[in-house]
């Protein structure tokens, strides 16, 4: 699992708000549910899960402020949030990227 720490440190953010805890949490039930996460042989997830759940926490919370996906940085200058993000799908196994399983 995650915490709020790890996502404010990833967004260079100087402490963890309320909206960033109530990210953290949902996304630690999201990943923790996903069927082929990386997991150590105790249980616990894995680096990789980690680095995707951590990934996921920071694009979620950025999100927040820009509903429509469009970032301001200046007066002229804008960018947009992507909603999907091939890297954190890798590492998290996620929609095109899981893992076979037997049935």
């Amino acid at each position: 699992m995650i915490e709020a720490k790890n996502v404010a440190d990833w967004v260079d953010a100087p402490f963890a708000d309320k909206h960033m805890e109530m990210v953290v949490a949902a996304v630690n039930v999201y990943v923790d549910a996903l069927p082929s996460i990386e997991r150590t042989e105790g249980g616990a997830w894995d680096k990789t899960t980690i680095l995707g759940a951590t990934m996921l926490a920071a694009r979620l919370y950025k999100r927040r402020n820009s509903p429509n996906g469009i970032e301001s940085f200046a007066e002229m200058s804008h960018t947009y949030i992507s909603r999907y993000d091939s890297d954190i799908a890798r590492l998290l196994h996620m929609e095109s990227f899981r893992k076979p399983r037997a049935r």
